[in-house]
């Protein structure tokens, strides 16, 4: 296992980062790149300067040459700030991210001034169940989930109002490289952060979605238990791209949290 490499995007070409003394980095979900951010930057941009960044083999990222932890995921995001000159900053994610996000504030608590945790959790499910989903992977590819992931990740009220914007991010799964998508699954597999809790004294704001059945109210609640000072905010009606759904919640949630 190695590290893989990480491509951030700054929402704002140029900026000096190294000078900034409130940073946001940005995570997606499983299966999207940075663009799953669009809707909530604009409110976030008017409080930090904001670095996203992509999975392996998703948007910007290259692809991955082995497998990796996500420990290993959350080592990368830090060397990408350093390579930003970024000594210290908030990070948001989502799902995926989000996990990476609790490695971080575990691993690295000098450098997390606060972390959101968004539509996550500290283990999702069992190894044979992520060992199936990459091999269906390696089989049939990413745009063989589209149809089945659409009713997960948003609520039927949301794709009846905005189906423009399901369809964007539902192409970004279907975009995603088949061979990183399943590493990733894999190493959500071998994901457990649950030992890790206790010891976190980084400020951790959990936000869930009501309905979302990926990381339910449940799973973000014992997250937020079982972190020393960490708060949860359930948003009513909404899935797991809480993000997309509610995202000026999610940016007004985060900016309060964080102070």
């Amino acid at each position: 296992m190695t590290r893989p490499e990480l491509v951030g995007t700054p929402d704002i070409p140029g900026t000096d980062f190294a000078s900034s003394h409130r940073v946001l980095i940005l995570g997606p979900s499983l299966g999207t790149d940075t663009h799953l951010w669009d809707l909530a930057a604009p409110a976030l941009r008017e409080h930090y300067a904001v670095l996203r960044w992509d999975l392996p083999g998703h948007g910007a990222s290259p692809s991955a040459r082995d497998s990796f932890t996500l420990s290993e995921l959350a080592d990368a995001v830090v060397s990408l700030a350093d390579s930003y000159g970024i000594s210290n900053f908030y990070h948001a994610g989502v799902s995926i991210a989000g996990a990476t996000g609790i490695l971080l504030a575990a691993h690295y608590p000098d450098k997390l001034q606060g972390v959101g945790v968004v539509c996550s959790a500290a283990k999702f499910g069992e190894p044979a169940m992520w060992d199936e989903r990459a091999a269906g992977i390696r089989a049939n590819g990413t745009a063989s989930m589209v149809a089945g992931t659409m009713g997960r990740w948003f609520s039927p009220e949301f794709i009846q109002k905005s189906p423009e914007t399901v369809q964007t991010v539902m192409q970004m799964l279907a975009d995603a490289n088949d061979e990183d998508y399943a590493k990733l699954c894999e190493a959500l597999g071998s994901y457990d952060a649950r030992p890790e809790l206790a010891g976190i004294r980084v400020p951790v704001l959990v936000i869930s979605g009501g309905v979302d059945p990926g990381a339910t109210p449940e799973m973000g609640k014992a997250v937020a238990d079982g972190i020393p000072g960490a708060k949860q905010i359930v948003i009513p009606g909404v899935s797991h791209q809480a993000a997309t759904e509610a995202p000026l919640e999610v940016a007004k949630d985060l900016i309060e949290f964080f102070g």
